[in-house]
């Protein structure tokens, strides 16, 4: 009964972001890693792409471009992934793990692994690309890398949300105001990020839930009487 319990994707994601952030400061890369794994916004949103093509136009005509390249395009993919797994430093990587153990062992097991995995996951991408599509087109502070599980840790609250903890919308109305208040004192800490993942973990959860509810009344129709 212990084992079965036993939140393993929870596990597994705490131990496998503490391994990446031991690896990058024990080695000296975490700058490196940081630089190389960390999302920026105006990569994948192609903002200053999008302003060079527009002034070469102006002074040089040329044939159409594509607006990636193919080599950036895996590139942007791999740090929008990536990023939710690289932290800055010891205090980033402890609030973030400490929130996602308390968070983490509920919402496990109340909706199971898989859909706890990929909730995860899914959020921490929906939440890269909310923040990147504010800072890009919104605060034009694109350039700035994004790092940390938060946004994916907020899907995880969203799960509890929809599970009967609703006192997380409160946590979201909170996360609404300090991103208004972010954008105008430039405080250095991705709010949006945060109400996009939450958005996501809600959306997701209730979709599943209602699929499952779907799936099981379907079985209990379809279910021969027996004498």
């Amino acid at each position: 009964m212990l084992i079965k319990h036993f939140p393993v994707a929870t596990v597994f994601i705490i131990v496998l972001n503490g391994i990446i952030f031991a690896f990058g400061l024990l080695s000296g890369e975490q700058t490196h890693i940081i630089q190389n794994y960390g999302f920026i916004p105006n990569q994948i949103f192609n903002v200053q792409n999008e302003q060079q093509n527009a002034l070469t136009s102006l002074l040089q005509p040329s044939e159409p471009q594509s607006s990636l390249s193919s080599s950036s395009v895996p590139d942007s993919l791999t740090r929008l992934f990536a990023s939710m797994f690289v932290h800055a430093n010891i205090a980033h990587i402890a609030f973030n793990l400490v929130a996602l153990a308390y968070l983490g062992v509920y919402a496990e097991r109340a909706i199971g692994v898989p859909r706890y995995v990929l909730i995860y996951l899914t959020s921490g991408v929906v939440a890269a690309l909310f923040h990147g599509a504010i800072a890009s087109y919104i605060l034009h502070n694109g350039n700035v890398a994004l790092i940390g599980a938060s946004g994916a840790i907020s899907g995880v609250l969203g799960i509890a949300a929809v599970t009967g903890n609703t006192r997380a919308y409160y946590w979201l109305a909170l996360q609404i105001v300090f991103a208004v208040i972010g954008s105008i004192s430039a405080l250095p800490i991705a709010f949006t990020a945060h109400v996009g993942g939450f958005i996501a973990g809600v959306a997701m959860t209730k979709v599943l839930v209602r699929l499952e509810q779907s799936k099981r009344k379907s079985k209990f129709f379809r279910s021969p009487e027996k004498n």
